[in-house]
């Protein structure tokens, strides 16, 4: 069982979500954007770059982190995310608690709760892999929320945006599995490349939207907090890589 209440809340993907598909899926993405410099200022790639997704070159024992939360998938620990979404899950290994999944504002909380209250979570323990990987090799200075996020076979999330710009990169991907037939999909630009393992900072400022299409749920991990500058200078090497400079 992957989630005690999947059968009552499961929907047909939404027209909205199989039209941006159609439209953007087969895409090739071309990365033409005049080189930005990080020679004065480590942040500048980041948090100016329009670029749809960026690869970081980290390590990732993807399957002993699936492992893990395959099972707490299985054992119906994970929670419903979001709107505009069926088979969309989330369970928090860091933050204000394992169902606190959203933002602080969803909750009534003030903004710097996303730090003041986060914290290992109770699933933390049940994960002691995962959780070793991600303080030896994440190379995160501090760590918010950190969320598995699983897409059952058959789920979606509707295309939507993240915030308001396209300069700058968000959120850290780290790619746990990601089973043939399901894809993240960007808006005029296809479909992210992820192989299990594979870390990438995207861009949730352009329209995108995740359909399952195979038959075993797809698990990554989302990372927000504070990235070291190790971190950064791996994003700006793989921004070079993409541009060829």
């Amino acid at each position: 069982m992957w989630y005690e209440g999947n059968i009552e809340h499961f929907r047909e993907v939404s027209d909205e979500t199989r039209e941006f598909f159609e439209a953007n899926e087969n895409l090739t993405p071309v990365y033409n954007e005049v080189p930005i410099s990080a020679e004065d200022d480590i942040n500048d790639i980041m948090d100016n770059t329009k670029m749809p997704w960026i690869q970081v070159d980290i390590e990732v024992p993807w399957k002993d982190i699936y492992e893990e939360a395959n099972h707490l998938l299985h054992t119906s620990c994970y929670t419903f995310h979001r709107p505009n979404s069926s088979g969309w899950l989330s369970l928090a290994i860091h933050g204000m608690s394992s169902v606190h999944t959203n933002v602080p504002e969803d909750y009534g909380l003030p903004d710097e709760a996303e730090y003041d209250l986060s914290d290992w979570t109770d699933i933390a323990k049940f994960c002691p892999k995962t959780k070793q990987w991600m303080m030896d090799h994440m190379l995160y200075e501090q760590f918010s929320r950190v969320r598995f996020m699983a897409v059952l076979p058959g789920g979606w999330l509707g295309p939507h945006r993240d915030r308001d710009r396209i300069t700058g990169v968000g959120a850290t991907n780290v790619a746990i599995n990601n089973p043939d037939g399901c894809a993240l999909v960007h808006g005029g630009w296809g479909t992210m490349p992820f192989t299990p393992g594979s870390v990438f900072k995207i861009n949730t400022g352009y329209e995108h939207a995740v359909w399952n299409r195979s038959d075993e749920p797809r698990i990554h991990m989302i990372f927000d907090g504070d990235p070291s500058n190790e971190f950064k200078r791996k994003v700006n090497e793989g921004y070079a890589k993409m541009l060829g400079v």
